[in-house]
């Protein structure tokens, strides 16, 4: 099991984000969260990237509770995610090259690995024609792309999406929906909070309903069956 929630609740100010949340996630799972807008999607995103705290309860994530962990060693636990934040911009007096290969410098890759390793996620993202251009040349779909490029180049146990389609139009949105599957493929967990219903039905993976801050359902259509 990769990640454990124990009864786990976060309330802000007298609100509730989650309540009472219990929830195991297997190594490679792809795991889409669903729920109307204050379900608690976002909430559960941000405490697995450790940027909230829960009020009550523990998770468990790679093996390495996160309500004891020190301040110190969360930049060490977050070089296991893949966090994708679309409000993060890209540099743009940075090729799409170098914005990827920004995350490798930042965790101390030598120059050979980023040479070697930026043009692999390029290709696995389609974007290897675009390695030259800047920001401001491409369309939101492509954006997204760089994006996913740079959440996927330090080979991350776990890949972390919150509402990754939501400014797409649909082709765009289903081709990041199909690269999500392959990078699934190779072994990575995938979790991606969404609106996009026919996606999720089109996909036939896991699906974590929240319901005002609880679980709703659990329903595997990969297995066929409700966990």
């Amino acid at each position: 099991v990769l990640i454990v929630f124990q009864n786990v609740s976060k309330y802000y100010k007298g609100m509730v984000g989650i309540e009472n949340f219990s929830l195991s996630i297997k190594d490679g799972d792809f795991i889409f969260l669903i729920g109307k807008t204050g379900s608690g999607k976002s909430t559960l995103l941000r405490l697995i990237t450790k940027q909230l705290e829960p009020s009550k309860g523990d998770i468990i994530a790679c093996g390495l509770s996160l309500v004891s962990m020190h301040t110190k060693n969360v930049p060490y636990y977050r070089r296991l995610l893949g966090i994708i934040d679309i409000q993060t911009s890209l540099l743009s007096h940075k090729t799409v090259y170098e914005n990827i290969a920004i995350a490798m410098i930042v965790t101390g890759h030598s120059t050979k690995e980023i040479n070697e390793s930026v043009p692999k996620a390029l290709g696995l993202v389609g974007l290897t024609s675009k390695a030259d251009e800047y920001p401001s040349t491409l369309s939101g779909g492509e954006t997204f792309k760089v994006h996913l490029a740079r959440a996927v180049i330090n080979h991350p146990k776990i890949i972390v999406a919150d509402e990754p389609t939501a400014h797409l139009d649909y082709d765009s949105a289903w081709d990041i929906m199909c690269l999500f599957r392959e990078i699934n493929n190779l072994g990575i967990t995938v979790i991606v909070a969404t609106h996009a219903q026919e996606f999720v039905d089109l996909m036939r993976k896991r699906v974590v309903t929240l319901r005002n801050g609880k679980l709703q359902s659990d329903l595997n259509y990969e297995l066929g069956r409700v966990l």
